[in-house]
């Protein structure tokens, strides 16, 4: 996979959640790596109107623009897809919560439930 230009990330970011999420699992397949944020707490979280949510992104650069003003403490940290599937998405399911996938600075991304994410990644 080829590095993406500042164009691209552009555009990306202001393409749809369902755009956004079809490039997430691509690359996420491809680099075997998912990329969250993580403070001395352990990995963020965020309320959604649907309750807690996890987000994820699809490489270190797209995480890291969320490590601003309150998360400025945080830093993008890679887990392994195996180790995603294996161990975040089920724990997830059990404690019944959400992946935001690629949130963008706008919103919050494609929320989508570990059972999803797992077909997806399947």
């Amino acid at each position: 996979m080829k590095e993406l230009s500042m164009d691209e990330r552009v555009q990306l970011l202001v393409a749809s959640d369902s755009e956004r999420l079809a490039y997430f699992i691509e690359q996420v397949k491809h680099t075997e790596q998912v990329w969250s944020l993580s403070n001395d707490e352990g990995f963020v979280m965020v309320e959604t109107d649907d309750g807690d949510c996890v987000m994820v992104w699809p490489d270190a650069e797209f995480a890291s623009q969320w490590a601003i003003e309150d998360w400025d403490d945080c830093e993008a940290v890679a887990v392994p897809l195996a180790q995603f599937k294996a161990e975040w998405l089920p724990s997830l399911a059990l404690d019944n919560i959400t992946v935001a996938v690629f949130p963008n600075i706008e919103d919050e991304g494609k929320l989508s439930t570990a059972q999803a994410l797992t077909d997806l990644l399947a």
